[in-house]
């Protein structure tokens, strides 16, 4: 099963999921807002997801009970249907007033990402601006 790639733990002194299997091992925390932020990871997770959610759930519950042994107070955002399946004593809900927020979200969190490891610490607003648009140019073909 693709869950056995998965695991959660300490790496490198943090709480992270590792993914170890088909050709990958990685951290989760090294590529969440670029390798799986592509429109070939993100335009699969229903399918995934589907086939999938309890296991996930599963996993997400055992890794919120590591981090709350440890002392972490844990905030779990996912979808409302999902998350339900979380045993807390306390829960929020929170809302968007605008859907389309959270696909401009994930753009900047890509952006983001490009522009901080393509761009040196003593980039000027112009270089910073040329490589965000660069970026957003390759993002919109792949769309």
């Amino acid at each position: 099963s693709f869950m056995q790639m998965l695991e959660f733990g300490k790496f490198n002194g943090k709480f992270d999921t590792k993914i170890n299997g088909l050709g990958l091992d990685l951290l989760v925390s090294e590529v969440q807002n670029t390798e799986l932020k592509v429109p070939k990871v993100s335009r699969n997770i229903p399918t995934v997801a589907k086939v999938t959610q309890g296991e996930v759930i599963l996993f997400a519950a055992d890794a919120i009970r590591q981090m709350g042994e440890a002392g972490m107070v844990v905030l779990l955002e996912g979808r409302e249907q999902t998350v339900n399946y979380v045993r807390t004593p306390l829960r929020f809900t929170l809302t968007l007033s605008d859907d389309t927020l959270i696909g401009k979200r994930r753009a900047a969190q890509r952006l983001g990402a490009v522009a901080l490891s393509a761009v040196s610490d003593g980039a000027t607003e112009e270089e910073i601006a040329s490589t965000l648009d660069a970026e957003l140019k390759k993002m919109v073909a792949e769309a």
